[in-house]
């Protein structure tokens, strides 16, 4: 199981949410293995339920499984810690790569259509 934790704007409490992988898809959003949008990412906020979050996290070793803008399929990792923020995803404070143009500067050919946080078990 995969717990991610949203860390809100204001001073609400974090929200944790377990599934047994996550998918942060081209359209935005976060979804779940019933393929449910659980959050959706919009203007540098992750949108959960009527909260927004700065960022999420992964405290726990995980895969990705990313494609990229031409379609290719990886498998990097794992990495004991994930932090996604401002449409970049970082393991401890190396970049790894980004799920939209947000506050990267990446270009539109750098940045990959899904990617999949899977557990190692």
């Amino acid at each position: 199981m995969i717990t991610l934790t949203f860390r809100p704007v204001g001073s609400e409490s974090v929200i944790l949410i377990r599934g047994a992988y996550f998918r942060i898809c081209a359209d935005g959003t976060l979804r779940g293995p019933d393929n449910a949008v659980t959050a959706s990412y919009n203007a540098g906020l992750w949108q959960l339920g009527r909260r927004q979050h700065g960022t999420l996290e992964c405290r726990e070793p995980v895969y990705l499984r990313v494609t990229t803008s031409d379609g290719q399929r990886e498998c990097i990792g794992p990495y004991e810690c994930l932090k996604v923020a401002g449409g970049a995803i970082f393991s401890n404070d190396t970049y790894l790569g980004a799920h939209t143009r947000g506050e990267s500067h990446s270009s539109p050919t750098d940045i990959w259509k899904e990617i999949a946080l899977l557990s190692d078990g």
